[in-house]
C-alpha cells in the first residue's frame, strides 16, 4: 500500500482536531470542498470510512479516531525532525505558475503568512498563457485547471470547480440568442 498524500492526512489531522470541515478548510487555507475532496480520496485510499453522518454534521468513525490518531503523531514526529534538523531554516526562491486571477484571489491573499513561516524564501508568481499549461521550466510548482493528466508531474487536486458562461443582454440578442452549448463558439470568448 502507498502512503497516503500529505494533504490528505494534513486534512485529517485537521478535522479530527477541530471536528469540523469549516474549521480544517480555514486552517488549512483551503476551500470545504477541498477538504472533503481530500478525506473522500483518503477514504478511498485507504478502503475503509474515516467519517460518518451524524444528523446534520460529519464526525470520525472509532477507526477513523484511530487513524487519525496515528496520523497526529506521525505528523508530529516530522514537525519534530523538521524543527530538529532544519539548521538555518529554508532559503532560496520559489516559482509559482498559475493563472492571474488565482493568483490575485487567493495567492496574495496569503503571502503575508507564506514570509512569516518562510522569510529567507523569495516567491515568485508567474502566469502561463493557458490554464492548463504546466510547461514553464522556471516554475517550481504549478497550479493548473485540469483533469491532471500531465506525465512527469506528482498530481494533487486543490479543488473542483465549475465553468459557467455568461454575456450581456444585449449580446444575447445580438448574436440571436443561444440554444446549444456549440452556439457559445459564435461570441467571442474574453
Amino acid at each position: 500500500m502507498r502512503i497516503p498524500s500529505t494533504q490528505a492526512l494534513r486534512a485529517l489531522d485537521s478535522f479530527a482536531r477541530h471536528g469540523s470541515v469549516w474549521r480544517a478548510a480555514d486552517e488549512l487555507h483551503l476551500t470545504r470542498s477541498a477538504v472533503s475532496h481530500q478525506l473522500r480520496l483518503l477514504e478511498r485510499d485507504l478502503g475503509f470510512d474515516l467519517l460518518e453522518r451524524i444528523g446534520k454534521g460529519v464526525a470520525l468513525t472509532p477507526r477513523g479516531q484511530r487513524y487519525a490518531s496515528d496520523v497526529r503523531k506521525a505528523l508530529t514526529v516530522l514537525g519534530d525532525a523538521v524543527t530538529r534538523d532544519a539548521g538555518t531554516g529554508v532559503g532560496g526562491s520559489f516559482a509559482v505558475s498559475c493563472t492571474p486571477g488565482f493568483a490575485s484571489l487567493f495567492l496574495c491573499t496569503h503571502i503575508g503568512e507564506f514570509r512569516q513561516m518562510y522569510p529567507d524564501v523569495a516567491l515568485r508568481i508567474l502566469t502561463p498563457r493557458r490554464l492548463d499549461d504546466v510547461s514553464n521550466a522556471d516554475a517550481d510548482a504549478f497550479i493548473a485547471f485540469g483533469v491532471g493528466n500531465w506525465p512527469n508531474r506528482a498530481v494533487e487536486p486543490l479543488c473542483e470547480i465549475s465553468f459557467t458562461p455568461l454575456c450581456s443582454p444585449t449580446l444575447l440578442n445580438k448574436v440571436g440568442g443561444f440554444s446549444r452549448p456549440s452556439d457559445v463558439l459564435r461570441a467571442n470568448l474574453l
